[in-house]
């Protein structure tokens, strides 16, 4: 939906519409954000409280409007879960994550599980790409999800249990859990992948995923108000009509109930996924 904030103008930036409300989230002051084709692509922020139903619709269809969430200055977000069972995973893979090839900032992958000790972070695919802060009595390290688990809690790769446990053994360990605002990537602002392999050409299939939401957690996507869907256990939507263009909006709706929106054309594609040990 092509929407629009009027006013309460802050600041403005010529880049493309992806990078908007991440452009909005690292600018002193700026709440919401509106962008337009004006001068190419202008990101115009603002500021004030408003939600998102303070938005007006538009006529134009390339308008694409959103609310920021403002992080404190703590990045842990939630309870700290105790006592959650860790176990090593000695494997070089992708994952079924299958997050795309780039640069990260966090590089210790875990395979989370779904025990009962993880509670509200229990394995689901759009938890794929978060990270969490996790000590098993050696000092925390953020780890980034890459994997599901199923019937298990953390599996740590490698490279992960040797810092955790401070070159234990295989075996069994017990941690604290905790989720955090951090974003994996080298970037900051959310960006809109193909998964990795799919073919981004093909009018009538598209499968891609909005990663690097910070704290925010997708739980679904739409193209004109038709709902893709997950094939597995990654944070990718697939929607199998069509024909869909570049030009379409994939809007993508957080566990809070705000809104990304970003042009097809504007989704990334990366062949390959990215290995982790």
């Amino acid at each position: 939906m092509s929407c629009d904030f009027r006013g309460n103008d802050l600041s403005s930036a010529l880049i493309a519409s992806q990078f908007c409300g991440g452009k909005c989230s690292q600018t002193q002051g700026c709440t919401h954000f509106t962008w337009t084709q004006y001068s190419g692509g202008t990101c115009w922020m603002k500021s004030g409280a408003v939600s998102k139903s303070d938005a007006v619709s538009t006529s134009d269809p390339t308008m694409v409007c959103g609310v920021v969430n403002i992080a404190g200055p703590n990045p842990d977000l939630g309870p700290v879960l105790s006592g959650v069972l860790a176990t090593r995973h000695g494997a070089y893979e992708s994952g079924a994550c299958a997050l795309p090839t780039s640069n990260y900032v966090v590089v210790n992958p875990v395979a989370l599980g779904d025990i009962s000790t993880l509670q509200q972070l229990k394995f689901r695919p759009d938890l794929c790409g978060h990270v969490l802060k996790v000590d098993c009595g050696n000092g925390p390290l953020d780890i980034v999800i890459t994997n599901s688990n199923y019937g298990g809690g953390l599996d740590l790769y490698g490279s992960t249990w040797d810092k955790l446990t401070n070159n234990k053994p295989p075996g069994q360990t017990y941690c604290n859990v905790q989720l955090t605002s951090r974003n994996a990537f080298s970037f900051q602002e959310p960006r809109c992948y193909y998964k990795p392999g799919t073919d981004n050409n093909n009018a009538y299939y598209h499968n891609v995923g909005l990663l690097n939401t910070g704290s925010r957690i997708v739980r679904g996507a739409t193209i004109d108000n038709r709902a893709g869907q997950h094939r597995g256990d990654n944070p990718y939507y697939a929607f199998d009509f069509g024909p869909i263009d570049g030009n379409k909006q994939v809007v993508f709706t957080f566990e809070d109930g705000t809104t990304y929106s970003v042009f097809l054309r504007d989704c990334v594609y990366q062949g390959s996924e990215q290995m982790w040990s």
